[in-house]
């Protein structure tokens, strides 16, 4: 099978996937076309997955795919925008179909799950590489930004913390279908690492209450300083609310870990509607501190201050 016979097997694979009435254009021409929603704006988002530093080099390509849409679609939940489409562009060794048409497989069901259509892509020849961009859409003025927190705001976390942290403890690889590593998700650290759970119908929702937000890609202590500088404050954070991962540690979560759990803030007048959002889309969220107007970030676990770790950076 040459690139484009796999190409034409992909797309017929994805069936439905690469049809919807905002579609003009989709898979199979040289670019996409599609329609923006009247008095929407649309939103975009592109990440890079390298293997061994966004995920181990030996997984499996279902995995590999279910992920890069899933931490996707995190970000357009940050923004607080509903997904609409995607595009991916693959870069393999060789045309190896089977980790191919895995990978496919793995994107398909992150595809159905959060409700993103496949725009198109591209399929190239070189080190293994994944990239992901996608366009969502926001009604007019209602975006989620990092810099609209408000000194006084409550600060929120969805989920739990320190998946990846207890996974690269022992980082063995899943001997389980996608299928079935989904319903570990909640309840297994390995499964929620490979498949994480961005929280894109709470965010949706929360739009009428939330103010600044960010989801946690590079660890709660690097996005609350992004958070907090782009809004031009402070916050106090108490550990001892932060809930974990069963056998971590507050202060070891707080570095590098990417959960890709939503971090934001909202007056505490709205925290029962917040609370309700929460039930209503089955999202566990839950105050851990305040936003302050000292423009610095300060951490108490037990009634004491302490220094979380650097979040992750690529070039450190």
């Amino acid at each position: 099978m040459n690139e484009f016979e796999l190409i034409e097997q992909l797309i017929r694979g994805f069936g439905d996937l690469t049809e919807a009435d905002f579609i003009e254009t989709g898979a199979g021409d040289d670019a996409a076309v599609f329609t923006v929603p009247t008095d929407q704006q649309l939103v975009v988002s592109t990440d890079t997955l390298v293997p061994d530093v966004h995920f181990p080099a030996a997984a499996p390509g279902e995995l590999v795919g279910y992920r890069s849409v899933a931490i996707n679609v995190s970000d357009l939940a940050a923004m607080g925008a509903e997904p609409l489409g995607m595009t991916i562009a693959l870069t393999v060794e060789s045309l190896d179909g089977d980790w191919v048409e895995r990978f496919a497989h793995g994107v398909a069901v992150a595809a159905r799950e959060f409700k993103v259509k496949i725009l198109g892509g591209n399929l190239a020849r070189g080190p293994l590489n994944v990239n992901v961009t996608i366009h969502g859409v926001v009604p007019r003025g209602e975006a989620l930004l990092r810099s609209d927190a408000q000194v006084g705001d409550d600060i929120w976390l969805t989920g739990r913390l320190g998946a990846t942290t207890a996974y690269l403890k022992n980082p063995a690889m899943p001997q389980t279908s996608l299928e079935a590593l989904l319903s570990q998700r909640d309840t297994c650290a390995t499964a929620r690492y490979f498949l994480p759970h961005p929280r894109a119908d709470f965010a949706v929702r929360l739009r009428e209450f939330a103010h600044g937000a960010i989801d946690i890609s590079d660890g709660l202590a690097s996005e609350l300083a992004h958070l907090t500088k782009g809004s031009q404050c402070g916050a106090s954070i108490n550990l001892d609310r932060l809930p974990v991962w069963q056998g971590e540690k507050a202060v070891e979560v707080l570095g590098p870990d990417d959960s890709y759990e939503l971090l934001f803030t909202a007056n505490r007048s709205h925290r029962m509607q917040i609370l309700e959002v929460g039930c209503a889309t089955d999202t566990p969220v839950v105050v851990i501190g305040n936003v302050t107007s000292d423009q610095t970030v300060s951490y108490s676990l037990d009634g004491e201050r302490v220094s979380p770790r650097p979040g992750f950076d690529h070039f450190s």
